[in-house]
């Protein structure tokens, strides 16, 4: 990223997801103008509705990789040694799991039953009541077998 900023006074949540952030004086941050440091921290802080971790003076390469990362990767700030890091998205929950698997079965669900709509409808059309019967059949044990589905997953999870 081209620029002329050399500074950046930034905002980190605790799992060092960047934040809000605001530019930061060349000359007063090299000059190590404490005075100037703490209210540039203080007016990043009072920028945030979220509850910041740390505010930080970086450089403009780590901001860039914080912003729009290497191309490849997505960063956080790793909260131990104050470094962009590389982030890993956690594990999915138990409940995310299930959360899933059911938008995934409902899905489906909605999928096939267009179909059998379909079928029905076709072989209403050509009156065949023998067919209809069946589709009926079929669409009814379609059903048991969803609710089944969508039963173990609420007790058992994925």
């Amino acid at each position: 990223m081209a620029t002329n900023v050399k500074y950046y006074c930034m905002g980190f949540l605790a799992d060092g997801t960047p934040s809000v952030r605001t530019f930061a004086s060349t000359k007063k941050i090299e000059e190590n103008d404490e005075k100037y440091i703490m209210e540039l921290k203080q007016k990043v802080k009072e920028m945030s509705n979220e509850e910041l971790a740390t505010v930080e003076i970086i450089t403009a390469a780590d901001y860039d990789l914080y912003v729009n990362g290497d191309g490849i990767n997505t960063y956080v700030r790793d909260m131990e040694t104050g470094k962009p890091k590389i982030y890993v998205a956690p594990d999915p929950t138990q409940e995310e799991l299930k959360v899933q698997a059911l938008a995934e079965l409902e899905n489906e669900y909605n999928l096939q039953k267009e179909g059998f709509k379909k079928d029905l409808d076709t072989a209403t059309l050509a009156g065949n009541t023998e067919a209809v019967q069946s589709i009926q059949q079929e669409f009814m044990e379609f059903n048991k077998a969803y609710e089944e589905a969508k039963n173990n997953i609420l007790e058992e999870g994925v």
